[in-house]
C-alpha cells in the first residue's frame, strides 16, 4: 500500500472514531514538514460549520472532517487528495490557532511544546495534545497465544538458524547461523569496534533517522521464532530473554525490521573495544499464555500498565527520570495515581549516585519503596520490567522521555500468574540482594562444611 493511500485509511479511521459529543475540535498540525513549509496544514472537525482561525486570516469551515493547507498544489502531490482550504501560513516557533463553533472555541499553541521539524502535533481524546514524526511508523500491537521460555540474565544463550535481528549494539558473537542486523548509526560512545568486526561477517545496516535512537533487540527466525530481550546481545547484566514461536508477532518484527531500512545511513565514529565480561548459569521458566507484543512509541503500554496494576506493582529499571515535554509527566501521574488507589509500589534502580535523589523522592510519595540495587550475581541492572497480579511488561526501554516517547523500542505484556510469580521472585531476591547458589556450590560449600567438622571433630576429641 503506497503512502497516499495510507493515509486516506488512516483520514477515514479517524472520521469513524471521532466523539459524536465533540461539537468541534483541532485533530492534527503540522507547522514544519520536512524539507517544503509549503506542505503544512490543519486537520479539523466540525460538528456543524465553524470557523478556522490563525489571527491573520480565517477559513469558513462546513460539517465534518478539512484539511486547510499552505498550498493545495504541494499538499495534492504528496498525499494524494486535494485539501478543503489552502492559505494557512503556520508559524515554526510556534503561534495560536483556534477553532469557533456556535458558543465554543477551542485553541491550540505549539510555542511551548517539542519543535522540530517534521513533527505532527494531533489531539488524542484520552490524554490531550502529543506529537509524533512525519516518517514515524503505524504499527498496531498484536496479541497471540504461545508458548515459549523467560530467561534471566546473567545466562549463557546462543541464537541458532536464520533471519533478522535487531539491537542498539551487538559486541559479541552469540548467533550461529545466517543472520542481517539492523543497528544503531550512532550509539552513545560511537560503534563499538566489536561492532566494525561483526560487520565483516555478517550483513550490517547502521539506522538513523528522526528516531532518537534505534534502541529495541529482537530477532526473528523462520516463519515463527521471536526472541525478545532487554539485553544487547550480551548477557553479564540483570536482564530478560524471551522467546517463543508466534506467528503474529515474527510477522509484525519481519515488517518492522524492513520499514526501519529506510533510515539506512553510514556509521558515526568507531570507539575501543568494550570490556569483557561473565556469564552466569541463568533461571529460567516455561510458560504458555496470551502475550501482546507492542512496538514503540507507535503504540506504549507502559504508562496503562502502571494506571491498571492492581494489589502490588514492582519496576525494575537501570534508572528512571520524570521531565517530559509538556508540564505533565505521564510516568510520574501514572505512579501517583496507582498509589492513590492503594497499591503498593516497590522501585529497584542501579546503584548509582544519580539516582539517589530519584529514590528518595519515590521514597516521600505514599505506598511506594525505593532501593539502590547492587548483587555480586550480576554486574549491575540493564532489564527493564513491571510486574503486578497476573501479568508482566518487559520492554527495552529506559524510563525516560527519550526511551518512552523518542526511540525505537519494544514491549511485551505476557499474561499469567506463573509467569508473574516467577518474575515476581526475581525481584525479591534481588531486593534482599539474596543471591542464588547452584546445586554444584551447594554440594561443594556441603563438603567443605563436612571435612571442617570432620578436622575439628578429631583434634578437639
Amino acid at each position: 500500500m503506497s503512502y497516499p493511500e495510507k493515509f486516506l485509511v488512516l483520514i477515514l479511521v479517524s472520521i469513524l472514531f471521532i466523539s459524536p459529543s465533540a461539537a468541534c475540535q483541532i485533530l492534527e498540525v503540522l507547522p514544519n514538514p520536512y524539507g517544503d513549509d509549503s506542505r503544512e496544514y490543519v486537520k479539523v472537525y466540525c460538528e456543524n460549520s465553524c470557523t478556522l482561525t490563525d489571527f491573520e486570516s480565517e477559513f469558513n469551515l462546513s460539517k465534518g472532517v478539512s484539511y486547510i493547507a499552505n498550498n493545495a498544489t504541494a499538499f495534492f502531490n504528496y498525499y494524494g487528495f486535494k485539501p478543503d482550504f489552502e492559505g494557512i501560513r503556520l508559524s515554526n516557533r510556534g503561534e495560536e490557532i483556534a477553532l469557533l463553533c456556535e458558543e465554543k472555541q477551542v485553541s491550540f499553541s505549539w510555542e511551548k511544546m517539542f519543535r522540530d521539524e517534521g513533527v505532527v502535533y494531533y489531539f488524542n481524546p484520552d490524554s490531550g495534545w502529543d506529537f509524533r514524526y512525519e516518517d514515524w511508523s503505524s504499527f498496531k500491537p498484536v496479541r497471540e497465544f504461545v508458548k515459549g521460555r523467560i530467561i534471566i540474565t546473567p545466562a549463557s544463550y546462543i541464537i541458532d538458524g536464520s533471519g533478522y535481528v535487531a539491537s542498539y549494539t551487538v559486541t559479541r558473537d552469540v548467533f550461529h547461523g545466517n543472520f542481517s542486523f539492523a543497528v544503531d548509526a550512532s550509539p552513545a560512545g560511537g560503534i563499538p569496534a566489536e561492532e566494525i568486526a561483526l560487520s565483516e561477517k555478517y550483513r550490517f545496516h547502521f539506522l538513523e533517522g528522526s528516531y532518537r535512537n534505534f534502541h529495541y533487540k529482537y530477532a526473528v527466525l523462520d516463519d515463527d521464532r521471536v526472541t525478545i530481550t532487554t539485553e544487547n546481545w550480551k548477557w553479564d547484566n540483570r536482564g530478560v530473554i524471551v522467546e517463543y514461536k508466534g506467528q503474529r508477532s515474527a510477522k509484525l518484527l519481519r515488517d518492522l525490521f524492513k520499514y526501519d531500512l529506510k533510515f539506512e545511513k553510514e556509521p558515526s565514529s568507531v570507539s575501543n573495544l568494550k570490556e569483557d565480561y561473565r556469564e552466569g548459569k541463568g533461571r529460567y521458566i516455561e510458560f504458555e499464555g496470551n502475550v501482546s507484543l507492542y512496538v514503540m512509541p507507535d503504540s506504549n503500554p507502559i504508562f496503562n500498565f502502571i494506571e491498571s496494576s492492581k494489589g502490588f506493582l514492582y519496576i525494575t529499571v537501570p534508572y528512571m527520570h520524570f521531565d517530559w515535554f509538556t508540564s505533565r509527566s505521564p510516568l510520574l501521574s501514572a505512579i501517583l495515581n496507582a498509589s492513590k488507589r492503594g497499591v503498593k509500589i516497590r522501585v529497584m534502580l542501579n546503584d548509582y549516585e544519580r539516582n539517589r535523589k530519584t529514590a528518595e523522592f519515590l521514597n516521600s510519595i505514599p505506598n511506594v519503596s525505593a532501593k539502590l540495587t547492587t548483587s555480586p550475581e550480576f554486574d549491575q541492572i540493564h532489564g527493564k520490567y513491571m510486574i503486578t497480579e497476573g501479568k508482566v511488561l518487559i520492554t527495552s526501554a529506559n524510563f525516560n522521555k527519550y526511551g518512552l516517547k523518542l526511540n525505537r523500542e519494544l514491549a511485551i505484556v505476557i499474561d499469567g500468574e506463573k509467569v508473574s510469580d516467577f518474575m515476581k521472585g526475581v525481584f525479591e531476591s534481588d531486593w534482599e540482594r539474596k543471591s542464588e547458589i547452584s546445586p554444584a556450590v551447594s554440594l561443594t560449600l556441603l563438603g567443605i562444611a563436612f571435612l571442617l567438622g570432620f578436622y575439628f571433630l578429631k583434634r578437639f576429641r
